[in-house]
């Protein structure tokens, strides 16, 4: 038996260009997935643009602390104009005090609600930069999945060895301390572990070469893909964007992810339905 494949876009909504390449991917590729984000200003566009013209499009949502502006108003995990100004590190060393873990999960539900307020059955939750890991963050991501009958999870649950055997060759240091903290978290967490998750190590920098070759390798698994592919002549303005987010969008490998959704070899597998 071959692998079953989850073949999701990250950050459908943080730009135009984004949302055109998930649409194409889906319609034209072998995208079966995007993850959503429900406070960037793209946002608005996804819902008109991208959703309605992309019928099986299974979508989620990417839970987003770490830019733009929150839905819930001014707290203590936005600046004092209520954007979310954060990086996984600020968040994962915030005081999780019991008026900063209302305020994170205030604004989740929020921004999930978003979504069911859009007609929008959510399939999965993750989070952006991987915050829905930090230990006291999932609880809170698990109990309102729970609440809205969520099934998945984005779980990090891939194997060392195995990543570094496929991956490494292409792999960050910054990409191999992520897997590292990413996996400790991760120990905390409650995982089904139904379905395994490729690839921390190449984590935005995703290649044919590294993924069929890991793929071949396993069977009978159901395996998540999580790409990050984008048209990056539409992302021309990029409001309300950290100078980081912006010099992602206009990376060399958002075409090459968007390129890997129309790869032929992805008929020699299934999809999860």
């Amino acid at each position: 038996m071959s692998n079953i494949l989850i073949i999701n876009a990250d950050d459908l909504g943080l730009s135009k260009g984004v949302n055109q390449a998930i649409l194409r991917a889906h319609n034209e590729g072998y995208l079966t997935h995007a993850s959503l984000m429900a406070n960037t200003d793209y946002f608005d566009d996804a819902i008109a643009n991208v959703i309605p013209n992309a019928s099986k499009l299974k979508v989620g949502l990417h839970i987003n602390l770490t830019c733009c502006k929150a839905l819930s108003g001014e707290s203590g995990i936005t600046d004092k104009n209520g954007f979310l100004a954060n990086n996984f590190v600020k968040i994962l060393f915030l005081k999780k005090s019991k008026t900063n873990l209302k305020a994170i999960e205030t604004e989740i539900e929020l921004q999930l609600q978003k979504l069911l307020d859009h007609n929008i059955q959510i399939s999965h939750i993750d989070g952006h930069e991987h915050i829905h890991i930090i230990p006291s963050i999932n609880k809170i991501v698990q109990k309102l999945a729970k609440k809205y009958d969520i099934e998945r999870i984005r779980e990090i649950n891939e194997d060392f060895s195995t990543s570094f055997k496929y991956n490494s060759r292409t792999a960050s240091i910054a990409n191999v301390v992520k897997l590292t903290l990413l996996k400790f978290l991760s120990l905390f967490n409650s995982n089904k572990k139904n379905v395994d998750f490729y690839s921390i190590l190449n984590t935005c920098e995703i290649n044919s070469q590294n993924l069929f070759t890991y793929l071949e390798s396993v069977n009978e698994k159901t395996v998540e893909v999580m790409l990050h592919p984008s048209l990056r002549d539409l992302d021309v303005e990029a409001p309300n964007l950290d100078a980081r987010f912006i010099e992602f969008l206009r990376s060399d490998f958002r075409k090459q992810e968007f390129d890997l959704c129309f790869n032929e070899k992805f008929k020699d597998y299934e999809f999860v339905d």
